[in-house]
């Protein structure tokens, strides 16, 4: 059983992720479970660039003739590029919210003071 994964089946996984992150940036009241929302922003960001990148250079492919010195070569994949990049700045923000979020809760927490 083959499956054709096409263009628009990405972009609706893409638009997908997108909208599950801004729903969760939008429903949270406190500022650091907020921000759980903005990775998925970016990750849905990212399969579109891979996804668009990937079918271009298909088209591309399918329309150039190829040449006696580059064989099957379409360009540059700068939507891989461009994923990498988003993927690593969500990576940097999840560990902004780790470290926010469990300085706030030392903050938050009373200490209890041991009897003497």
């Amino acid at each position: 059983m083959k499956i054709d994964v096409t263009l628009v089946a990405v972009l609706f996984v893409a638009a997908g992720l997108v909208a599950a992150g801004a729903f969760a940036a939008a429903w949270r009241r406190d500022a650091m479970a907020a921000l759980a929302g903005v990775p998925l922003m970016l990750g849905g960001a990212g399969v579109a660039l891979v996804g668009v990148t990937r079918f271009a250079a298909r088209a591309n492919a399918a329309v150039q003739t190829p040449s006696p010195v580059v064989v099957n070569v379409s360009g540059p994949p700068l939507g891989q590029e461009a994923a990498v990049l988003v993927a690593l700045a969500a990576l940097a923000l999840v560990a902004i919210g780790v470290g926010l979020a469990s300085r706030g809760a030392r903050i938050a927490t009373p200490r209890q003071e041991t009897p003497r």
